[in-house]
């Protein structure tokens, strides 16, 4: 069986950690290498995850458990997570959102069937509680590098790679939007990732969503100047199609419960 290794930041995220934690120890599919990187947290993050790997090591369930010295954002802790992963597969969940049992059986079935390198998937949207979700997220069957390009269709909950395919990924330092970053550079390796429609996660809403995406607007402009290394005109330009991809396109792709 092929090794996963899943990677996780925390910071001040003990109040959703077990949860999260729960819904990797509860997969299908061993055997699940957990890396847990808490970002200097002023809570106890870092001594749950701890406690939480004694509790739940076993042959088939393995923890490594980080804590930056400061805080770094999330981009950097998951790079350190990336760095010391010794899986065959490297997928993400942040200590806020869930997986769903059957999450990395059913894209490791997925991907060897097409032999595929990059799989994501569906994922429900919940405010409190996880079994009442309000909407479904829907994905592509095939996403590509060009359509990924133009807004982040890949959600990093659902995302799962092939290191032996494409290496290990490194992540952007950017503060913000570093895993859509990430997955423009798989996908330019892999040329598409393969979509599974049936939800596979569920992602936590926070408060004021609408107005948190807008103050993330000059972070997705990052992405294109600092990242992709474009000029100020083509990043404009591709700002310009973002908007519409992201508040027309990707609006249509959540389908309401």
């Amino acid at each position: 069986m092929n090794l996963v290794s899943v990677i996780m930041p925390t910071y001040n995220s003990r109040a959703t950690l077990q949860q999260a934690l729960d819904s990797i120890v509860k997969q299908t599919h061993r055997p699940i290498e957990i890396i847990v990187i808490d970002d200097a947290s002023d809570d106890d993050s870092y001594a749950f995850a701890k406690a939480y790997s004694q509790q739940h090591s076993t042959s088939q369930l393995s923890f490594k458990i980080l804590s930056n010295s400061q805080n770094s954002g999330a981009g950097i802790s998951r790079n350190k997570g990336v760095t010391i992963a010794t899986g065959d597969y490297i997928a993400f969940l942040d200590a806020d959102d869930l997986w769903k049992t059957h999450k990395l059986q059913a894209q490791l079935e997925a991907m060897k069937a097409v032999n595929a390198s990059v799989c994501y998937g569906a994922y429900e949207l919940f405010k409190d509680d996880p079994d009442q979700p309000v909407a479904i997220h829907k994905v592509f069957q095939k996403l590509t590098y060009k359509k990924l390009h133009k807004a982040n269709y890949l959600g990093n909950l659902t995302g799962i790679y092939d290191v032996h395919a494409l290496g290990k990924i490194a992540i952007p330092s950017l503060r913000k939007r570093q895993d859509w970053a990430m997955w423009l550079d798989a996908l330019k390796i892999s040329g598409h990732a393969i979509g599974i429609q049936e939800p596979l996660a569920s992602y936590r809403l926070g408060n004021g969503i609408s107005s948190n995406k807008w103050k993330l607007i000059k972070y997705n402009h990052a992405v294109y100047r600092q990242h992709l290394g474009y000029s100020a005109v083509k990043s404009l330009w591709m700002m310009i199609i973002f908007f519409y991809e992201q508040f027309v396109v990707k609006r249509s792709m959540v389908e309401k419960i």
